[in-house]
């Protein structure tokens, strides 16, 4: 397990140092195997695209209107103001409501 503040992870992400956290929500087996991974798209053009790709679940699934669940994306930065987690009848929270509840199972750093 790894030490990492929200604050820490948050910055990381956005400004490239981090590239992946492999994470779970404790105590909640649904989310046993997340991971937020920062890829760099380039374009038949050339052009760079940043993208945060984030995965809550090993499989999804697209429900009935097109909206699949367990998977997101971000350009550029990731949104903080995202509700990521759905837990049950307690609602959906971001990843700052559930971070004391985050246990850090890896981290690669880029080089």
């Amino acid at each position: 397990m790894t030490s990492l503040s929200y604050q820490q992870f948050i910055d990381g992400i956005n400004n490239g140092t981090i590239i992946k956290v492999v994470f779970k929500v404790k105590d909640y087996a649904h989310y046993r195997c997340c991971s937020i991974e920062r890829i760099i798209d380039v374009l038949p053009s050339g052009n760079s695209v940043v993208r945060i790709d984030v995965r809550l679940t090993k499989s999804y699934y697209i429900g009935e209107y097109g909206h699949i669940f367990g998977h997101f994306g971000f350009l550029d930065k990731f949104d903080e103001k995202c509700k990521l987690f759905k837990m049950g009848r307690s609602g959906t929270f971001t990843l700052k409501q559930m971070w004391d509840r985050i246990e850090v199972i890896s981290i690669d750093y880029a080089t």
